[in-house]
């Protein structure tokens, strides 16, 4: 065999295995990053206290029924699918107590995302691995 055959046998197998590191290996690097930036929005925060909500109440199911959506998806949720979210859980227009709840989603709950978000922002580097 002469060099050059030596060379580019070896070049086509670092290639091959620079692909199959690619393919198997960064999927799970990257889904452990994903997994690492969950937040969890049922601490408490300047705005909310979860473990000061009554169960059964509006304001319980409503915190607990958007627990895992973001401030971005609470904060820019369109009133109709708001609606539509609210009558999920049991809260229709035709209820007395709407307007509270919809006051408690558009004052407190966003906002308590917000804030856990921006505690999530500025103390990530504190956190122990």
């Amino acid at each position: 065999m002469n060099l050059f055959t030596e060379n580019r046998q070896k070049t086509i197998k670092t290639i091959l295995l620079v692909i199959l590191f690619e393919v198997f290996c960064l999927p799970i690097f990257g889904q452990e990053q994903k997994n690492k930036t969950k937040i969890d929005y049922s601490i408490r925060s300047n705005i909310l206290d979860p473990d000061t909500l009554t169960k059964g109440s509006n304001e319980y199911k409503i915190f607990y029924h958007f627990i895992n959506w973001s401030f971005k998806e609470v904060n820019e949720i369109e009133i109709l699918t708001l609606k539509a979210e609210f009558e999920k859980i049991g809260i229709t227009t035709k209820d007395q107590t709407f307007d509270s709840a919809y006051s408690f989603f558009n004052n407190d709950v966003v906002f308590h995302k917000e804030q856990v978000e921006l505690w999530e922002k500025h103390f990530k580097d504190l956190a122990p691995d």
